[in-house]
C-alpha cells in the first residue's frame, strides 16, 4: 500500500448492489436463500445460505449443499475468501481502522465501480439488545440505530483498506501518500487548498482520484 502504521485486520467486503436494503419486505431472517461460498482456494459452492441480522452476517455462514437438507456447514467469514446469500455478496480484505485493533468481519459495498471503492461495515451500538423500536419507526430505520454503519475504502492494489479515521489525524500528508499516484491531486493536497485540505473534503478527493484513475 505504501502507507506506514495502518493496522491489518481480516474484514468482509462485497461486490453487489451500489444499496443494501434490509427491510424485511423481500428477503425474512431465519429463512434459505440462494448463495454461495469460496473457500481461500477459490473454490466455488454453490447452495442456500440462513439470512441473518446485517451483523450476524460478518461473523458467520450457515450454508446448505440443498434447500430441504438437514445437515449444515457453519463457516467462519475469515475461512472464505468469498461469500454470497441473495443480495449480499462479501469479499475478504485487510482493513485498518486507525490506530485501534479491532477484529472485524464484515462490509458491503456501497460502490465498487471505481479504482477506489466504497463498503460498509455494521458495528452493534451500546446495549443493542436492549434497544425497542420506536412508534412509526420502519424495520429499516431501527436496523440502522441498531447496527450503526462505518464506512470502510479500498484502493486497487494496496494491501489493505482504510476508514475515515485513519485520516482524521494528519490529513494532509496521510491522503497525499494515499492519492500519490494521481501527480496533479498531489499538488491540491499537498500545497492544502481550499476543498482539498480537511477530514470533510474527503469524499470529494476520493471522487476527483476516480475519475482520473478510471480513465488510465
Amino acid at each position: 500500500m505504501g502507507l506506514k502504521g495502518l493496522v491489518a485486520v481480516a474484514v468482509m467486503i462485497s461486490a453487489s448492489a451500489f444499496a443494501q436494503d434490509w427491510s424485511t419486505d423481500k428477503y425474512q431472517y431465519g429463512e434459505l436463500y440462494e448463495g454461495f461460498v469460496v473457500d481461500k482456494d477459490g473454490r466455488k459452492t454453490e447452495g442456500y445460505i440462513k439470512y441473518q441480522s446485517r451483523y450476524k452476517l460478518q461473523e458467520e455462514v450457515i450454508f446448505y449443499k440443498k434447500k430441504d437438507d438437514t445437515k449444515r456447514t457453519i463457516y467462519d467469514a475469515d475461512d472464505l475468501s468469498e461469500y454470497k446469500v441473495a443480495d449480499k455478496h462479501y469479499k475478504v480484505i485487510n482493513f485498518s481502522g486507525g490506530a485501534s485493533v479491532t477484529k472485524m468481519r464484515g462490509n458491503l459495498i456501497v460502490d465498487d465501480q471505481h479504482c477506489i471503492k466504497k463498503y460498509v461495515w455494521y458495528d452493534r451500538a451500546p446495549g443493542y439488545n436492549q434497544l425497542k423500536q420506536r412508534p412509526n419507526e420502519t424495520d429499516e430505520e431501527y436496523g440502522n440505530r441498531k447496527f450503526p454503519a462505518t464506512y470502510v475504502y479500498y484502493k486497487d492494489g494496496d494491501e489493505m483498506a482504510v476508514t475515515e479515521e485513519f485520516f482524521e489525524k494528519d490529513f494532509t500528508n496521510k491522503m497525499k501518500a494515499y492519492i500519490k499516484d494521481h501527480k496533479e491531486l498531489y499538488k491540491k493536497v499537498k500545497a492544502g487548498e481550499s476543498g482539498y485540505n480537511k477530514i470533510i473534503n474527503m469524499e470529494d478527493v476520493f471522487k476527483e482520484y476516480n475519475e482520473w484513475c478510471d480513465k488510465q
